[in-house]
């Protein structure tokens, strides 16, 4: 079905082109005059003159008795000199009505016939010989081009067999000319529909009606068709509190109680990958493919739907889970590069100290309408990893993005790491959320709520853990390892972090630091190292290193914690399933980008 909607979205983007094509020439056919795409505004029309008695008389029936079955004879006068024209079975043929040769029209005498059928304002500009032109359709053989230096670049066409002007053109034929090629679809200038490029749009327009007619019947047994232009109005109970919203019916559960200031768990921005955003609904409300993914058999048969797959036309009345989080006021006081495209964020609460676990997260509310650009203080040795990533200003609704703390709970200070998000694949510009905090500037405030998430320290002090991440996901990670070590005996630590480069391992100079106090066992694995492999490093895939590494260890006796780009956290979760490692000692965040 996905290669159906891309190849019914492309096939009609093309005939959407065809169709304005269609349109600009059927106009442009409305509004201008027909004796002008003719290119015949100085054409004038003369009417061959028969030759008079005196000059047949001086014919000689012999010329033509050379030819085979003679059906018709015809005798004129060209610039004053006589012209027979012989139609036989094998053709036309012109003589010389002085001494029956056959005719020959030389270059001065092609001025002549070309500057007696002109009549505009031009003089003479040149003469070429021609043999075939594109704007002759179907004229091949010997002739004339007469240039006109008038104001409409005006062509005479005289043939040299007969003697006769073929036709004019000049800048308004061109112009009408591409017009009927265009509203044809014959670029040959045929002027003919039957041809196979039109043919070939007419099968396209029958694939586009078919596959549109299909994906409309899925759409419609899906459930999922929404219309933007209906509202609808959700009741939500929130405690032994209830609120009522009405709202355009395309907009989701989660849209409509975020917008309204109801608290409610996010990680993944509306993805319906993280599964927090689970609310009560009537038992029989449809279950969606990410509903059956994130929530349990159990939540399902209760009800529990993800607020963010379904729209307020589909659930009218839903239960909210309470929760502490509250919205904060943050100003920025410092911003500064740790890789080439994660960023570092200090803010402080000017709330007060806010209560967190490690490996919670906090939804920043970004401003409407805010523009975005790349950040002024690049690093020199980073800009080349920017290449791709142009300056944008654009406008956006108001948008809540979820970052990790990167540190453990303790004082007014709150510190994340945020990734630049380049502009994805059909996407209008990049990240909205991570480019407006990569461009704040210290003093500056902004509103978030919190914290959220249940990526916590599993309960059993006699465990050792195990930490496997890569990019972003670092910031929760290093947050439970602080936690950890902050507690009265620290349980063993080994810590698989992934990156492409050394140069993109975030806080490695921390993480050696603490490995060679034997804090913790640090493991940077490079896909893709730019130098010699140092202390430490390892190279190839994070998950596959720590498989090697586990399958020398008694992996009961670990808890795992993992986070980090979706591709990464699915092969490190499909691996410790393959290892049998029991699903109640795994946690993870998936923050789904």
């Amino acid at each position: 079905m996905k290669f159906l909607q891309w190849l019914h979205r492309w096939t009609g983007l093309i005939l959407l082109i065809q169709l304005m094509l269609w349109t600009i020439s059927g106009l442009y056919f409305a509004l201008v005059d027909h004796h002008g795409m003719k290119g015949h505004q100085y054409f004038s029309m003369q009417q061959p003159e028969a030759l008079n008695r005196a000059q047949l008389a001086n014919l000689s029936p012999a010329w033509w008795d050379e030819f085979n079955g003679v059906t018709k004879v015809h005798s004129y006068t060209t610039q004053g000199l006589p012209r027979v024209e012989v139609h036989h079975q094998d053709g036309i043929t012109h003589l010389d009505g002085r001494d029956g040769s056959v005719w020959q029209t030389d270059q001065n005498f092609a001025q002549q016939i070309a500057q007696a059928s002109y009549s505009g304002p031009g003089s003479l500009a040149r003469v070429t010989p021609i043999e075939r032109t594109r704007e002759l359709h179907d004229w091949r053989g010997q002739g004339y081009r007469i240039d006109f230096d008038d104001d409409l670049n005006t062509r005479v066409y005289v043939d040299r067999a007969s003697g006769t002007v073929i036709d004019h053109r000049n800048t308004p034929w061109v112009v009408a000319d591409w017009m009927f090629r265009l509203h044809f679809i014959d670029y040959t200038g045929g002027r003919n529909f039957n041809n196979m490029v039109a043919i070939a749009a007419a099968v396209m327009t029958l694939w586009f009606a078919l596959s549109g007619f299909i994906l409309l019947i899925k759409l419609l047994n899906s459930g999922e068709m929404r219309f933007t232009l209906r509202k609808a109005s959700l009741t939500a109970d929130v405690g032994e509190r209830q609120f009522k919203f009405s709202d355009k019916a395309h907009k989701t559960v989660l849209q409509v109680l975020q917008h309204n200031d109801i608290a409610v768990e996010s990680g993944c921005g509306g993805g319906g990958t993280c599964g927090f955003c689970a609310v009560k609904a009537a038992p029989d409300t449809p279950v969606t493919v990410s509903d059956r993914a994130q929530l349990s058999a159990t939540q399902l048969e209760q009800g529990y739907r993800l607020a963010c797959q379904h729209s307020i036309e589909m659930l009218h009345k839903v239960e909210v889970p309470e929760t502490d989080a509250r919205k904060y006021s943050l100003q920025l006081k410092e911003s500064r590069f740790i890789t080439p495209m994660l960023r570092e964020l200090r803010f402080e609460v000017a709330d007060g100290p806010v209560e967190y676990a490690a490996g919670q997260y906090m939804q920043f509310l970004i401003p409407a309408g805010a523009g975005q650009s790349r950040p002024a203080d690049i690093p020199e040795d980073y800009v080349i990893e920017w290449h791709a990533i142009e300056a944008c200003d654009f406008k956006h609704d108001a948008v809540r993005r979820s970052y990790s703390m990167a540190t453990a709970a303790g004082g007014t200070e709150l510190v994340f790491t945020v990734r630049y998000q380049p502009q994805a694949p059909g996407a209008l510009a990049p990240g909205v959320g991570s480019s407006y905090l990569c461009n704040l500037k210290p003093g500056e405030t902004i509103i978030a709520e919190g914290p959220f998430g249940d990526f916590q320290r599993l309960a059993g002090a006699d465990r050792k853990l195990c930490f496997i991440g890569g990019g972003a996901g670092m910031a929760p990670l290093r947050a439970l390892i602080q936690e950890e070590l902050r507690s009265h005996q620290p349980r063993p630590m080994q810590f698989f972090y992934g990156a492409r480069n050394r140069g993109e391992v975030l806080y490695i100079d921390e993480f050696v630091e603490l490995d060679n106090a034997d804090k913790l066992r640090f493991v940077p694995v490079l896909s893709e190292p730019r130098e010699t492999c140092q202390w430490g490093d390892a190279e190839g895939f994070v998950h596959e290193t720590a498989e090697a590494w586990l399958r020398q260890q008694d992996i009961s006796e670990y808890d795992f914690y993992i986070c980090g780009p979706p591709r990464m956290l699915a092969a490190a979760l499909s691996m410790l399933k393959e290892l049998k490692v029991d699903p109640s000692r795994v946690r993870y965040d998936d923050f789904g980008n």
